[in-house]
């Protein structure tokens, strides 16, 4: 029987979901945390790649093979949310519940008559399984797409590169046609002619697209103004 551990991919993903019953009033406390992990025994494998994909959520309580997960960890809980869990429950009982959590969790809603029936456990976003025993890992989605933090890695300049290659390959001819332009010159030197320049700032960069600003004796812009550089040729010629 091989033991496959399931976490998800990005941090803040995982859900406890529990449930306390007085008469037939119910009040439901749901819990986010940063990170959670899982384990069933299985000879096959669990989830598949598109399972794995995870795109409306997935719910730990049983799977196919009606092996049930068993939490293997559950760590640091990020938010927490108490609300009426049907229409018997009045916004007093959330009130007085919330109060005698904040006070003594568990201990101070049982002294109100509340009792915790049931829990359930969520994943949402894409989930990473592993098979403990090999070591294989399987994944939602791309490791190169996810960083540490469990927020998309920016992209590389080579990345970025290609990204404007395809993005100038899609237009038109006339727009590929690109003006002969200066050299770059420092703000110390004025331009001749009133206009519209290319800019250099302290602020910004003008990479993939150019920070444009006007110049009517002085640079029309908020930004601090380091080079700029205009047309090599008079457009009306």
């Amino acid at each position: 029987m091989t033991t496959w551990k399931l976490s998800p991919q990005y941090k803040k993903s995982a859900v406890e979901k529990m449930f306390f019953y007085k008469d037939s009033k119910c009040i439901t406390i749901e819990q986010g945390f940063r990170w959670a992990t899982f384990s069933v025994q299985s000879d096959e494998r669990p989830l598949t790649d598109d399972e794995l994909k995870n795109e409306d959520g997935y719910e730990l309580g049983c799977i196919d093979n009606d092996e049930s997960w068993e939490m293997w960890d559950m760590t640091d809980g990020c938010w927490l949310d108490i609300e009426a869990g049907n229409s018997e429950t009045t916004s007093t009982d959330v009130e007085e519940f919330e109060a005698a959590w904040g006070e003594d969790s568990y201990e101070a809603v049982e002294a109100l008559g509340w009792s915790q029936t049931d829990t359930e456990y969520f994943y949402y976003g894409p989930l990473a399984l592993t098979n403990e025993d090999t070591g294989e890992e399987f994944l939602g989605e791309p490791e190169e797409n996810i960083s540490v933090g469990g927020v998309p890695q920016e992209k590389t300049e080579d990345q970025l590169n290609a990204e404007l290659d395809e993005l100038i390959a899609t237009m038109p001819e006339v727009i590929k046609e690109a003006p002969e332009l200066t050299d770059w010159f420092p703000v110390s030197i004025d331009p001749v002619h009133n206009g519209s320049y290319e800019i250099l700032t302290v602020e910004s960069t003008n990479w993939p697209f150019p920070v444009m600003a006007e110049w009517n004796g002085k640079w029309l812009t908020t930004e601090t103004v380091t080079e700029w550089r205009g047309l090599a040729k008079d457009p009306s010629q």
